[in-house]
């Protein structure tokens, strides 16, 4: 596994593509964001997919990179985390297990959400069914909350330019 003492200077990095993207992400933004769900088995878990993609869209310094490759020692996406200036999580439920799993390798989390514990959302199994008004109702908070963050959206950032 890897942890957050194994961040790498950019140069040191051998996967290309990894060292690309966070050359890149500096350049353009200076400071960015790497943006997890849980990706949770039930419906709660699948939301966090649907909120991470929709603050991906919504917020120009943010992206959603694979946290498990932290876990599965693959370098490249792993480095591209680590060099992350904020990382934020949206948990499906009170367990936390991906706040919990970056934490765990010193990687701290900036902005942490548990959809039932935060938002008071029902957890059920699988299928999937999840509301639009319930991405709606996260991703509101999280834009609020990145905002205090300095971090704004897409179009805002547009406007100064």
């Amino acid at each position: 596994m890897f942890t957050i003492k194994d961040k790498k200077p950019v140069e040191n990095i051998q996967t290309p593509t990894a060292k690309k993207n966070i050359i890149n992400r500096r350049q353009k933004f200076g400071r960015y964001i790497t943006v997890n769900g849980c990706n949770g088995s039930s419906d709660l878990g699948q939301l966090t997919v649907a909120v991470a993609n929709a603050i991906r869209d919504r917020v120009a310094n943010a992206f959603v990179d694979c946290p498990y490759a932290l876990f599965g020692n693959v370098e490249g996406p792993a480095q591209v985390i680590l060099h992350a200036d904020y990382r934020l999580v949206i948990d499906g439920c009170k367990s936390r297990c991906l706040t919990k799993a970056l934490e765990s390798l010193g990687a701290e989390v900036t902005l942490s959400y548990a959809m039932d514990e935060d938002f008071g959302f029902e957890k059920h199994p699988q299928p999937a069914t999840y509301s639009q008004e319930q991405v709606q109702i996260v991703v509101t908070r999280v834009l609020e909350d990145l905002g205090k963050l300095g971090i704004v959206e897409k179009e805002l950032v547009n406007q100064n330019e």
